[in-house]
């Protein structure tokens, strides 16, 4: 009789250790991601775009959009977030959408990198992938995977899918758009650990967009796309933000991702989003 109730105890006991497990994998796969979004320096509508960001990306993904803003509107800020040895503590992945191009501290910029190489999933938009392009060497753009040093003039890209197996890709909804006016970066040089997924042509000018990178274990989403308000409020360029954001996390799945109602763009009406070199 004992040796049979020992074994009914350990049985219970195993079930319960069973149960934790799966309500442990259970919350940390449903519990909300948690997304710094930084953004600020020159020539874009960030008041109005980090707005933007926040709203669209919760709406559709089980992610929590922080916002900072800082620096202004000048290139040359080194933000006080940065100051912080410990920024991105606290985050499951961090979105540069900064815009600090003449920032050519190697120092300060490693600072920044710091988390990233630790394994931080990162997520640049638009002039992040300008940002810090004045420095010597290739510090931002090996995380990157690409380095671009300038645009061309502000008129539509004709954008079409040249990796079309991508998870990011897959189930996305589109594989070709004719935006409005936006601005193309020129690729100087993509890297060998960078898979293209999209690019944009733009009058003779034809230029990786949308890109994934592998800096060291780290996976990093980047689309060079996203000057106008017009672009980053349309529902194209939210969904391929949020599915880059997810698939930098590792959690592109249905457990994360939500069905939304599609909204109209915003138009640009700031005087910052008149086309300009940032």
């Amino acid at each position: 009789m004992f040796m049979k109730n020992q074994y009914r105890l350990g049985w219970l006991l195993h079930c319960f250790w069973m149960l934790g497990l799966m309500v442990e994998v259970s919350a940390a796969e449903l519990w909300p991601l948690r997304a710094l979004l930084v953004c600020g320096g020159c020539c874009h509508d960030y008041p109005v775009q980090k707005d933007v960001l926040k709203r669209g990306i919760e709406a559709r993904a089980r992610v929590i959009v922080d916002t900072v803003q800082q620096g202004g509107v000048s290139k040359e800020s080194q933000i006080p977030l940065y100051a912080n040895r410990d920024w991105a503590k606290g985050y499951d992945v961090v979105i540069h959408d900064e815009c600090f191009g003449a920032v050519a501290d190697t120092n300060w910029i490693s600072h920044i990198l710091a988390p990233h190489r630790a394994g931080l999933p990162g997520v640049n938009l638009h002039c992040a992938v300008h940002s810090y392009r004045a420095a010597p060497g290739d510090l931002w753009q090996e995380y990157l995977g690409l380095r671009s040093m300038k645009h061309g003039k502000a008129t539509p890209i004709l954008i079409r899918t040249v990796e079309k197996q991508h998870p990011i890709i897959r189930g996305l909804g589109w594989q070709d758009w004719l935006t409005g006016n936006e601005e193309l970066y020129n690729n100087v040089k993509v890297f060998p650990s960078a898979t293209v997924l999209q690019r944009g042509a733009q009058g003779d000018d034809d230029c990786a967009i949308t890109w994934v990178n592998r800096y060291g274990s780290t996976r990093v989403f980047s689309t060079s796309l996203g000057h106008f308000n017009e672009t980053v409020s349309d529902e194209r360029y939210l969904d391929l933000v949020t599915r880059g954001i997810l698939w930098a996390c590792d959690r592109l799945d249905a457990q994360h991702l939500r069905s939304i109602t599609p909204s109209p763009p915003i138009r640009s009406t700031s005087p910052v989003t008149i086309p300009v070199k940032p």
